[in-house]
């Protein structure tokens, strides 16, 4: 069983504000945020956040949306999916969205790290193709790190 801790309005504020510099975008949508003892971060309906934690027993809750890791947020692939829609939805453009070509994306839902050169700056990167989201992951030295988890991976995705 996890531990689950509803997160202040000065947690969340900075969490907003990573996603900001980051990718440009914030959640506008009013959500609970929930963060557990590895530090993920999940949403929940605001009205969750009422409930009496410590009587009931909880395996899991809301949506895994991101893994904070102090200085940046990594998003999941839903948490990265909701983020763009929300971001489109609100007419905002997002920063920091590679377009990925049908190669590339088969390799990357392969497991396998991609050789891109978007720069010498180490920064955290969505992923797109054909009008979709694919996740998040981490573009360091010429390289897209592939942060998928093995569950998404596969041979045939288009």
């Amino acid at each position: 069983m996890q531990s689950l801790t509803i997160l202040n309005t000065r947690d969340v504020k900075r969490i907003k504000d990573l996603f900001i510099h980051q990718f440009g975008y914030a959640l506008q949508e009013d959500y609970a945020y929930l963060k557990n003892d590895k530090d993920k971060i999940f949403l929940v309906n605001k009205d969750a956040a009422r409930l009496d934690w410590k009587k009931l027993i909880i395996d899991k809750m809301g949506l895994y949306f991101a893994e904070d890791k102090e200085t940046e947020i990594r998003l999941s692939k839903e948490g990265a999916q909701l983020l763009v829609q929300e971001a489109k939805r609100n007419k905002k453009k997002i920063l920091n969205m590679i377009e990925l070509n049908a190669e590339e994306v088969q390799n990357y839902f392969q497991g396998q790290d991609l050789e891109k050169d978007l720069g010498s700056r180490s920064r955290t990167i969505l992923l797109h193709y054909a009008g979709n989201t694919c996740g998040c992951a981490k573009y360091k030295e010429g390289k897209i790190l592939n942060f998928l988890p093995k569950i998404y991976r596969g041979k045939v995705i288009l």
